[in-house]
C-alpha cells in the first residue's frame, strides 16, 4: 500500500477573507478596490475587486496549470449574509468551484493549483497543524500551557507558578492537564533516547 500524498497547507496559499473586507468597510455595492498579497513580508501579487449586491468579481492574472504562461481571470464569487446572535449581519463567501459549484459557505477562499479561488476542500488543502505528528502536537500543547501561565516554553524547566488572580482550582486543573501531556512527551523522549543508545 502506497504512502498518502502530502496535501498543501492553507498557510502557504494566497487567500482572501470576507470577514476582513467587511470589517474594513469594503463590501459596499459598486465599490472597487485592489487587494495585495504578502508572503514573508514581501509583496506577492494582487487582485482587483468589484463589489456587487450579492457577489464580488475578482480580476487577476493566474498561471496556466503546467505552464509558465499567465492568463487574465474574471471570477465571480457569490456572497451571502447571516444574522448574528447579538444583532448585525455576517458575510460569507459561497465557494464557486467544483463541477456542480460547491457552494460551501466559508469565510476564506484560497488560490488553488487550478488558478481559481475556492474553499479549502475544493483546493485540496489542509491546515498546517493537521500535518503535524501526534508527538509534535503534544510538545506544542505542553509549551502553550506553560507560556499561558507566564513560564518558559521548555518542558525541562520547572512548571510555572500560579499567576496572580488565577483561582487555585483553575491552576490545578491546568497543571493536571499539563502533567498528562508532559508525561506523554517525556515517555516519547525516553523511548527515542533508548533507541538511539542501542543503535548509535
Amino acid at each position: 500500500m502506497g504512502r498518502r500524498r502530502r496535501r498543501g497547507a492553507c498557510e502557504g496559499c494566497l487567500s482572501i477573507d470576507v470577514r476582513l473586507w467587511h470589517r474594513e468597510g469594503r463590501l459596499r455595492p459598486n465599490n472597487r478596490f485592489t487587494w495585495s498579497f504578502w508572503i514573508d513580508g514581501r509583496p506577492s501579487g494582487g487582485i482587483s475587486v468589484h463589489v456587487q449586491a450579492d457577489s464580488v468579481i475578482l480580476k487577476f492574472k493566474s498561471r496556466k496549470l503546467g505552464s509558465d504562461e499567465f492568463v487574465s481571470i474574471d471570477q465571480r464569487v457569490p456572497i451571502t449574509w447571516t444574522n448574528c446572535t447579538l444583532g448585525g449581519k455576517r458575510p460569507w463567501f459561497l465557494c464557486p468551484l467544483g463541477s456542480l459549484r460547491c457552494g460551501r459557505r466559508v469565510a476564506k477562499l484560497y488560490l488553488g493549483s487550478y488558478g481559481r479561488f475556492g474553499c479549502r476542500q475544493c483546493c485540496g488543502l489542509v491546515y498546517a497543524s493537521q500535518q503535524v505528528t501526534g508527538r509534535l502536537r503534544a510538545i506544542s500543547r505542553a509549551r502553550k500551557i506553560r507560556m499561558k501561565l507566564g513560564g518558559s516554553e521548555s518542558v525541562a524547566d520547572p512548571f510555572p507558578e500560579k499567576p496572580p488572580r488565577m483561582h487555585w482550582r483553575t491552576y490545578y486543573r491546568i497543571q493536571s492537564r499539563a502533567a498528562a501531556v508532559e508525561e506523554h512527551v517525556n515517555h516519547w523522549i525516553m523511548r527515542a533516547f533508548v533507541k538511539h543508545a542501542r543503535d548509535p
